[in-house]
């Protein structure tokens, strides 16, 4: 019973990083969808806040931060899987390219966002279906 225990506990601590990135993500694309909405309802509401570009830049910096160290240490102790690497780039590209290009910017940041909760969800499934248990992996022992 014990042993089901830990496992299940270092399953949880492994994943929490996706769990944390892809809901981070989840909520930027809600965000980059739903703002052109709510800034007509900014005055009333005193959302004028979500406007702010460092609103923006703090949430988009704190996901790629978040992905980066999720998805890295996923690829290179669990699964040496490349899929969710290249479907966070690909969405972190779309994001840039939205606030760079600032036409249909909602559009690339939203889908760039769900993108990168994607690779999230490729990552923890990948994860979950590795071998090595998360505690054995920052001990860089033999997998089981």
């Amino acid at each position: 019973m014990l042993d089901l225990k830990n496992n299940r506990t270092s399953r949880f601590v492994g994943l929490h990083l996706d769990l944390i990135g892809f809901s981070s993500s989840v909520l930027c694309a809600i965000h980059c969808a739903a703002l052109p909405f709510l800034l007509s309802l900014a005055p009333l509401a005193n959302l004028q806040f979500l406007n702010n570009p460092w609103v923006e830049y703090a949430i988009i910096i704190a996901s790629f931060l978040i992905a980066c160290f999720a998805l890295i240490h996923g690829y290179s102790r669990h699964h040496h899987k490349p899929q969710a690497l290249v479907l966070v780039v690909m969405g972190f590209v779309l994001i840039s390219t939205g606030h760079l290009a600032e036409w249909n910017e909602a559009v690339f940041t939203t889908f760039g966002a769900t993108i990168v909760a994607i690779a999230h969800l490729i990552n923890w499934r990948q994860i979950k279906q590795s071998k090595v248990d998360y505690p054995d992996c920052l001990n860089h022992s033999k997998s089981k």
